[in-house]
This record gives C-alpha cells, sequence and structure tokens, in this order.
C-alpha cells in the first residue's frame, strides 16, 4: 500500500482541520467528502479538488477508500463508525467513541475481528504533557484521589451543542475529553455516582445551565471527581486538575504543572520532544496493520471513558 485514500465525513471546522493536516503528507490522500449540508461539503469538496458525496453511506461503500475520518455531531458518530467498520475501512473518529456504550463495544469487537485500525481523536497518544504525568504517576505510589473542576460562565461558544441534550448528551460527554486522561492513568471505573442539575431544561432537551458531577470508585483503588458547570455567573472560565497518591501530589496550577512531597514542591518537568500529529499516528498505524494486527488500547481507553460520562445523563 503506497498510499492510504481517506475519506472525510462532515464539512464543518473540524473536517478543515483534519484537511488542513492530511493535505502535506505524502502518504494519505483525501479521496472523497461527505456531508449532511450539502452547501459546506461541496464548498469544502471544491476548495480542495476533491469529489463530494452527498450520502455519507455511499461513502464508506467506495472500494477505492481505505480509511474513513468522521467528524459529525456526536449522536451520529456510533453508527457510522460501525457501518464503516462493516465496510472494512479503518476510522478514526472524533471523540466521543459513540454515544451508546453498546455501539462502543460492537466497535471495538469489529475493529479487532477484522483488523482495522480504530482511533479516537484523543490527543494523549502524542502528548508530552499527558506521558509526562504518566511516568510521575507510576512514581508516587497509589492513588488516593483524581480531582477535575472546570466552571464556564455564559453558555460558552457552542450552546447549539453544549445545551442540548439530544445532541451532545449530558455535559459529561461533551466535555468527555476530561474524563478521556484520567481513566488511561488510573483504569477502569468499579462504580459510577452522579448528580447533574439542569436549569431551565425544557422538552427538547435544551436549558440555560448545568452543574454535572461523577464520582468513580477505580477497580485499582482510588477515588476520581468529576466536576463541570455550564452558564453560571462567573467572571472567566476556571479549571483546575489535581492528582493525590500516597507519595505526593501533582497538581496544575496556572497551567504548569507541579508535584509536592515531603522533599518539597517542583515543576513536573515535560520534555520537549517532537511528536506526530494524530492523523500522521493513525495512517502508520494503517500501514503498520498491514504486517500486525492493530492496537486497541486508545479505543479500549475511549470506551471506558464513555461508560463513565454517559452514567451522568439527566
Amino acid at each position: 500500500m503506497t498510499q492510504i485514500n481517506i475519506g472525510i465525513i462532515g464539512s464543518g471546522g473540524m473536517a478543515r482541520h483534519h484537511l488542513a493536516r492530511f493535505a502535506p503528507m505524502e502518504t494519505a490522500a483525501v479521496a472523497a467528502i461527505a456531508s449532511r449540508n450539502a452547501q459546506t461539503g461541496t464548498q469544502l469538496a471544491k476548495a480542495h479538488e476533491t469529489p463530494f458525496i452527498a450520502d455519507w453511506h455511499r461513502l464508506v461503500e467506495c472500494e477505492d477508500i481505505d480509511g474513513v475520518v468522521i467528524c459529525t455531531h456526536n449522536d451520529s458518530h456510533g453508527e457510522i463508525v460501525l457501518a464503516a467498520l462493516q465496510a472494512d475501512k479503518h476510522v478514526f473518529v472524533e471523540y466521543p467513541l459513540a454515544s451508546d456504550v453498546s455501539e462502543g463495544e460492537t466497535a471495538l469487537e469489529l475493529a479487532e475481528k477484522r483488523g482495522r485500525v480504530l482511533r479516537v481523536s484523543h490527543p494523549e497518544a502524542v502528548s508530552n504533557t499527558h506521558k509526562a504525568l504518566k511516568q510521575k504517576i507510576g512514581e508516587l505510589g497509589d492513588l488516593l484521589l483524581a480531582s477535575f473542576v472546570r466552571l464556564t460562565p455564559g453558555r460558552g461558544a457552542r450552546p447549539e451543542i453544549l445545551f442540548n441534550l439530544p445532541v451532545s448528551g449530558a455535559p459529561a460527554h461533551f466535555f468527555i475529553y476530561h474524563i478521556y486522561p484520567i481513566v488511561d492513568f488510573f483504569g477502569d471505573a468499579a462504580s459510577v455516582k452522579k448528580n447533574a442539575v439542569y436549569e431551565g431544561l425544557r422538552e427538547n432537551g435544551q436549558y440555560d445551565r448545568f452543574v454535572n458531577t461523577l464520582t468513580v470508585e477505580f477497580e485499582r483503588g482510588g477515588i476520581g471527581q468529576w466536576t463541570w458547570a455550564g452558564g453560571i455567573a462567573i467572571n472567566a472560565a476556571e479549571e483546575h486538575e489535581r492528582y493525590v497518591l500516597t507519595e505526593g501530589t501533582i497538581s496544575d496550577a496556572g497551567g504548569e504543572w507541579h508535584c509536592t512531597t515531603p522533599a518539597g514542591v517542583t515543576p513536573l518537568s515535560i520534555p520537549d520532544s517532537p511528536q506526530p500529529t494524530l492523523q500522521e499516528l493513525w495512517i502508520a498505524e494503517i500501514r503498520d496493520a498491514i504486517h500486525q494486527p492493530p492496537c486497541f488500547a486508545d479505543a479500549s481507553v475511549a470506551l471506558a471513558a464513555v461508560r463513565i460520562s454517559l452514567a451522568s445523563g439527566a
């Protein structure tokens, strides 16, 4: 396989982002674009001199397409992932992997059975910060508490998605990118407790503001806590993260990570080594899959995060 032919499903900002990443790659070529919005899809395809296919079902059935990139609304991810895998396509999907646990489980089973690469867009796989955190966590004993808090004023930049339960699911599912890294650090949940408050909740699934909390007991021990609040009266967005372990605590203070132990406080050392993009990693995995079975560690963590996030439903 000299070149990987890719089909992109979606025509919004993430589709443009992926096109920009794939365009300079000699080992990949965008062979088609599909979108439910014919106007933006046609415009995007024309700008990149790529055929436009109105129906994504037709795109995943194209014999000359090796892999499919899915960047549509959250509620459609699972259906398209399954269709692409059933058509023997490799898959790169924006998070979340699915909005239904059974869809996610079937996707992993299909990918493994058919030997197809299934990668979700969580960036931790190519993040120096995440790798440094994972190494330091491994040096500091057992988990006691992992804590994450995000407070957002107003309605945010994407109220049509974030404040629409039928489209994005519970806010925890929208913010699943905050769940994934902690699951990657500490493993699957043994139990999940939830609390959700939606103010101004209407019959169409829209609402004015929310507070979602999740408390997880991990199978390996320790507690994980997540809190998200949006549409609230606060001057500016706030985000705090902390990992409390038996031998020390790692905290994110103002965007800089610090480690506190009985010996004192030190900044977390993060290497500045070059990393591939997620798109480059996916293409490399597809090429490697010719000679060896794909690894599904990323998709397995993504599915574990889906299980936790969906437990917070209204």
